[in-house]
């Protein structure tokens, strides 16, 4: 033991025990230098509506007016060449190709007055899932998932924000906040036939009695060389990654939701048998057994610069057909009321279709659905130009966005955090909450 520091067995033994790195040590260690953090709320201390999130990030760009901004009045070289079909709101039409969604807009609230100036990719992801802060190259302010992770009080063994499969890679994720607010990511899908969660899959040859030795071996040398080691602070840092890993490897309430095996054929089969819709289906298991937040990356992509409409009518029966379920589901179950499940981009599309029949980046407009979680149902707020190009009502901007669902969720958007640079740092840093939807 003499020739061995209690750092090197931590990266050796800890490593074979739940799979934890020098990398995500490093993390640990940075987001300790921040110093304590401060004591989680529970859901309902500041009068939270929703208590949980399924948030669909939708990649790319979904076009708003072939969906839920439909213009059949426009010049021909902008109009859409779907139809529209009513919903159950009077005079509100919705694209042909989203019959069932078209049947519970009694539940969704769309905002078609969000906005903004970065017609890219990644800066504009980084503006819609960064807490609707502008991007900055000196600072990655944190997504919606880390927040609520860091500001909601934990269940021992349960993850409190799931990443399907993980983390959009065009956000901040965690951001300043650092790796021990990332989400909890499957690195698989459900679609598949073997699926399997690699972070709960036990090592061949080990068993839990044989796990909980390691684990006591690995307490005892900490407790051995915790009065010898230079940086406890950093090593406190790695503990509480492998207290958190070891929760959730031994919980049968954990690995009872992620098991999708155990949904009955019909149920798995109204989601639809793709990569969605058993994203979605598993987000529901999840949201039951008591994770907070889940962030889904839609798979089917929206970065429709040639063929716009050929590969629309692939998309969005896919989307009518998954998304439909869920919301359905949660109701059935009595979840919705608690559940905030949120729809949207990094923006919207141009009026123009261009010579490959596709649209380019628009980010001018663009429209969110949100169903549950305390907001008004049949709510359409906001409003385009005759070719869906600029708000012409009530408009907003990401921050104010943010904003918003933070208020949903009774997190102080303007609540501030201790950032890298050692300066105090909002969540929101602008925006107030959308009033026609927090009331």
């Amino acid at each position: 033991m003499q020739n061995i520091s209690r750092r090197n067995l931590l990266q050796l033994g800890g490593a074979g025990l739940v799979g934890l790195t020098l990398p995500k040590l490093l993390h640990a260690q940075e987001a300790n230098r921040r110093g304590p953090h401060p004591q989680p709320l529970s859901p309902g201390a500041r009068g939270a509506r929703a208590k949980n999130v399924i948030f669909i990030w939708q990649q790319g760009g979904p076009p708003h007016q072939d969906m839920w901004d439909m213009k059949p009045d426009c010049a021909s070289e902008n109009r859409s060449e779907f139809e529209s079909v009513a919903t159950t709101l009077p005079g509100y039409r919705v694209c042909e190709l989203m019959p069932k969604l078209s049947q519970l807009v009694q539940h969704m609230t769309i905002l078609r007055g969000v906005n903004h100036h970065i017609p890219d990719h990644n800066p504009g992801s980084m503006f819609m899932l960064g807490s609707g802060n502008p991007p900055n190259p000196t600072i990655f302010h944190p997504t919606w998932s880390a927040v609520v992770k860091r500001e909601t009080e934990s269940t021992p063994g349960i993850p409190t924000a799931v990443a399907i499969p993980s983390e959009p890679s065009e956000g901040p994720n965690a951001g300043f906040l650092g790796a021990a607010w990332q989400s909890f990511a499957t690195q698989a899908d459900p679609n598949d036939r073997d699926f399997r969660v690699r972070a709960l899959a036990m090592p061949r040859d080990i068993d839990l009695s044989r796990f909980d030795r390691r684990r006591q071996l690995l307490e005892d040398t900490n407790r051995y060389f915790d009065e010898l080691t230079e940086r406890p602070d950093i090593l406190r840092g790695f503990d509480r990654f492998h207290q958190d890993a070891y929760a959730i490897i031994q919980s049968p309430a954990t690995r009872r939701a992620f098991d999708v095996d155990q949904e009955p054929t019909q149920v798995r089969e109204r989601y639809g048998r793709n990569k969605l819709g058993q994203r979605l289906m598993l987000a529901r298991r999840l949201i039951e057994g008591g994770v907070r937040f889940v962030t889904i990356s839609e798979p089917v992509g929206w970065d429709t610069h040639e063929g716009n409409f050929t590969r629309l009518r692939q998309n969005l029966p896919v989307v009518d057909h998954a998304v439909s379920a869920l919301i359905e589901d949660l109701h059935v179950r009595g979840l919705l009321q608690d559940t905030l499940v949120m729809m949207f981009g990094e923006f919207g599309r141009t009026p123009r279709i261009n010579v490959q029949a596709g649209r380019d980046h628009w980010p001018q407009a663009m429209s969110i659905v949100l169903a549950g979680g305390g907001v008004p149902g049949g709510l359409i707020y906001g409003a385009t130009d005759r070719n869906a190009a600029f708000v012409t009502d009530r408009s907003h901007s990401p921050a104010d966005f943010a904003c918003t669902i933070y208020n949903l969720l009774g997190i102080d958007p303007h609540k501030y955090y201790p950032a890298p640079n050692g300066q105090p740092t909002p969540i929101v840093r602008d925006g107030e909450p959308i009033r026609a939807v927090v009331g």
